[in-house]
């Protein structure tokens, strides 16, 4: 399920692919002994796992987007420890921590920034992973695919059309 691990800094970030959900989550080493989670399906096994390998506590579980496709994981990880980060308008019935266009996180030498970038969904949020001011990584989501985008369609057809121009602004704009 996980693919091979990016080394960026004192920070390392592991893809963990489920082919079945085609779903792309991360596991980013933070450099301090603590863990964040990117976009997690339902089953926390594979994560605490990777953690536990890893000699990582868990500290964050950060969504980008309501998913319509499959169940979170989220609230489960919480269970372990994490904090649930989470665009603001997703209005989650569970304790996180809601972000909006700009707004960041500290993480304890690392900083996470959150970018709208609606279109998949109307709340969906990049996030941009800084050391100060250097960019590490972006986390796009549902945002971007490889070779495309994400579909605009699955909330509902009278939201197709304006998010399908919300995807294409998102897809223009820089992300910074």
């Amino acid at each position: 399920m996980s693919g091979p691990a990016v080394n960026v800094d004192s920070s390392k970030i592991l893809p963990l692919v489920d082919e079945g959900l085609g779903n792309s989550s991360y596991l980013v080493a933070l450099g301090d002994g603590r863990a964040l989670v990117l976009d997690p399906s339902r089953d926390p096994n594979p994560y605490l796992k990777l953690a536990d390998d890893l000699n990582l506590r868990m500290a964050f579980a950060v969504e980008t987007h309501l998913h319509a496709d499959f169940i979170s994981g989220s609230r489960e990880l919480a269970a372990f420890g994490a904090a649930i980060i989470a665009p603001r308008e997703s209005h989650l019935a569970t304790e996180y921590r809601g972000l909006g266009d700009g707004e960041e996180v500290d993480l304890g030498g690392l900083t996470l920034r959150a970018l709208a970038t609606p279109g998949h969904t109307p709340e969906h949020l990049s996030y941009l992973l800084l050391d100060g001011p250097k960019p590490l990584a972006l986390f796009s989501g549902g945002a971007v695919l490889p070779g495309g985008a994400a579909r605009p369609d699955l909330i509902g057809p009278e939201q197709t059309e304006p998010l399908a121009h919300d995807l294409y602004r998102s897809a223009h704009k820089p992300l910074t």
